[in-house]
């Protein structure tokens, strides 16, 4: 096999005054048939943000047939059988936020969408409106952060992303994988 892509996964960090770390999106091309494993995290359950900050975005796997299907596959999972010319994207989470996403300089916004690490439809997380190039409208992101301001409520110590309901219902759409089944324990029975 042969790596065709070693990227930061822009966005994927999730805002915050200290920006989660980003998640890599690497592509392998297979150049003989066989079988792979993956083992990762985070597909279900977002990467939880702390003291104000937002949830990190899922891992995704992906595996693009050489006829150009493709098929999401899970990150634990075992004996996925590969032919040549397919490719895997083996796309990881993105860590959660720390801090206020409001309070981080609108500057160092502008800088990271220079470099990749935030777009500038991300960067309306932190309440900035910049273009491709990183420069930032001013008058717009003082107007777009005091409506946030004024909309939202306190932040949490942690934010977990949507509730556990909220991902088994949605994670179908969001994922392309069927939500974890939850174990029942059965309770032994009474020793008479």
């Amino acid at each position: 096999m042969v790596i065709e892509r070693y990227d930061t996964a822009p966005d994927s960090g999730g805002a915050g005054l200290h920006r989660g770390g980003n998640g890599i999106h690497m592509t392998y091309r297979f150049l003989e048939s066989g079988t792979i494993s993956i083992h990762d995290d985070r597909w279900f359950v977002p990467p939880w943000g702390v003291n104000g900050g937002l949830p990190g975005q899922r891992a995704r796997k992906i595996l693009e047939k050489a006829g150009g299907e493709q098929i999401i596959i899970g990150n634990k999972v075992e004996d996925v059988g590969v032919e040549a010319g397919d490719q895997l994207h083996f796309i990881t989470w993105g860590g959660g936020g720390w801090g206020d996403p409001l309070e981080r300089d609108p500057g160092l916004v502008g800088k990271e969408i220079v470099q990749g690490l935030v777009t500038p439809a991300g960067a309306r997380a932190y309440g900035v409106i910049a273009n491709d190039d990183g420069h930032i409208d001013v008058a717009a992101t003082a107007a777009l952060r005091a409506q946030m301001r004024a909309s939202r409520g306190a932040l949490p110590r942690f934010n977990y992303g949507p509730g556990i309901d909220a991902l088994r219902a949605n994670c179908l759409a969001e994922t392309g994988l069927p939500a974890p089944i939850q174990p029942e324990w059965a309770l032994p029975a009474a020793a008479e």
